[in-house]
């Protein structure tokens, strides 16, 4: 017989444990929301790379500073030999290659008729380190060229992002991106601000101003400047998966799964819009379609994606279906071994174990 919900808040409130939801623990904030902004897409997360643990996480810009606004072709080369590795950008010109070993790579740029094909190289120095660290992130950001035949006018029908923004403008948006890099939010936001004011229409600065706040957890600010990159742009994604997710930071859980609902339509490979936007569903309870959309991102992380897991834990529990919220919590712990209230989640899995026993007993 499955556990009231009196029961279950009795339960958690035992093993000291909020009842928000009916299994508050399951209920954490995201480690996600760096990747909105960035993007990027793991093309294949079973692949290998080159048998590491580095990433390198790339950025296609177009001349002006904008981010390029379509999919492009990206190769990865290690310059010792081996295996050439292919993927498309996302469509804000975002990728990464993953599970790679120090040394040097070529990357390959083709981003169609309009642009020259550019080549990059990156060098991964990995220190020295020990068994079980993690492995580095070597950003790069790539500016790529027009060819001579194509004119700046004739690259896409609206310049919202930034594109033809003045010099100074971009030079601050660069040197904010770097203070970012650097653990300097303060002096990017305050770079970004400066951007803003010489170049008012500078999208691509106003999602990194609002990303900034993000990371600060100032969700006001952060939703003032992703609100005004949005009326600049409203078909750009990332600057409207961001604002999804500080509105589910604001509580305001029926806004914000609107928002996160427009991202999975503007990109359906995206993992964290998928992840996002499922746990705004369970937040104003609609578990069916929450289940989905936790499902999806699992399904496009190659099940490597552990709140996913834990928020699925608890829609199980709100269906009652004991056993699929047990395996989805023990692939939680599976993933996360190490987290803070594992205990108590163990403490969960077996009374809810017990639960499906006395059922099918």
């Amino acid at each position: 017989m499955y556990t009231s919900l009196a029961s279950l808040q009795q339960l958690f409130s035992r093993y000291s444990l909020p009842v928000a939801l009916r299994l508050g623990l399951l209920i954490a904030i995201c480690s996600s929301t760096a990747f909105a902004q960035i993007g990027g897409i793991d093309s294949d997360p079973g692949e290998p790379g080159t048998g590491g643990v580095n990433t390198i996480q790339g950025n296609i810009f177009v001349p002006g500073g904008r981010r390029l606004g379509l999919r492009a072709q990206v190769k990865l080369r290690p310059v010792t030999g081996g295996a050439e590795q292919y993927q498309l950008s996302d469509d804000s010109g975002a990728f990464s290659f993953r599970r790679l070993t120090g040394g040097s790579y070529t990357l390959i740029i083709d981003a169609g008729k309009d642009y020259e094909v550019t080549v990059e190289s990156v060098d991964i120095i990995q220190p020295a380190r020990r068994r079980g660290d993690p492995g580095i992130v070597v950003p790069v950001n790539i500016e790529l060229r027009l060819k001579s035949n194509v004119s700046p006018g004739k690259v896409g029908t609206v310049d919202a992002s930034g594109g033809g923004a003045p010099e100074a403008a971009v030079d601050l948006y660069k040197q904010a991106v770097e203070s970012s890099k650097a653990g300097d939010r303060k002096k990017a936001i305050e770079q970004l601000k400066q951007a803003v004011t010489i170049y008012p229409n500078f999208m691509t600065a106003l999602n990194e101003l609002g990303v900034q706040y993000m990371a600060l957890q100032e969700w006001r600010k952060a939703a003032e400047a992703l609100r005004a990159a949005l009326k600049i742009g409203p078909e750009a994604f990332h600057p409207r998966l961001n604002y999804g997710i500080v509105l589910f930071q604001l509580k305001d859980y029926k806004a914000a799964a609107a928002e996160l609902q427009i991202a999975v339509q503007k990109d359906s490979s995206s993992v964290v819009a998928h992840f996002q936007f499922g746990r705004a569903l369970v937040n104003v309870g609609n578990y069916d379609a929450a289940e989905k959309e936790l499902k999806q991102s699992i399904s496009i992380d190659g099940g490597e994606s552990a709140e996913a897991h834990r928020y699925l834990g608890a829609v199980y529990i709100e269906k009652r279906d004991s056993v699929r919220a047990a395996d989805e919590l023990d692939a939680y712990l599976k993933l996360a071994p190490n987290a803070k209230d594992a205990d108590r989640i163990r403490a969960i899995i077996k009374d809810l174990r017990s639960q499906a026993s006395a059922k099918h007993g």
